[in-house]
């Protein structure tokens, strides 16, 4: 069973996730707070002897993959500039590739500016601080991220 036959199955407030059987299609809640922390990747068997592979999200906001071309500019390092690609985001963050990665230190705060490949083209400004650098990645948290009061077009873009 390989990754592009597992799903991914996202977490509710109360540590429980509704499963569905890929081939018969019964749901099951089950709990999963024992695997927080520890372990993503279930094996699930179901009544029918289906056997399946779930990913469990545990992500408080679901992230979109993206390829969203932008840019930046680091206030924290003498407002340099540069170009970036949105590779994922979520409402209250995202994450980047570039080709300036000597640029970014953690705690920086920035701008990113870029635009969502949707019919609009609505252009995301966002004010951010950088939480973590894996190579060429720089994740970032927004600096206002307001969980209760969502941006409506960053809302209805990850939800679609």
């Amino acid at each position: 069973m390989s990754d592009a036959n597992s799903r991914k199955i996202h977490i509710r407030n109360n540590d429980t996730a509704v499963i569905s059987c890929p081939l018969c299609s019964r749901q099951k809640t089950i709990s999963v707070g024992s695997y927080r922390g520890r372990k993503t990747r279930v094996k699930i068997k179901c009544g029918c002897k289906n056997i399946f592979i779930v990913n469990l999200e545990f992500r408080k906001n679901v992230r979109k993959k993206t390829n969203l071309s932008g840019e930046f500019t680091n206030h924290s390092q003498n407002n340099i500039r540069g170009d970036i690609v949105v590779r994922d985001l979520s409402m209250s963050g995202l994450k980047f590739v570039s080709m300036d990665i000597d640029k970014f230190m953690n705690g920086d705060e920035m701008t990113v500016l870029f635009k969502l490949d949707i019919a609009d083209s609505a252009t995301i400004k966002k004010e951010v601080i950088v939480r973590n650098i894996h190579e060429n990645a720089v994740g970032c948290e927004f600096e206002k991220f307001i969980q209760y009061a969502p941006e409506g077009t960053l809302e209805f873009y990850l939800m679609s």
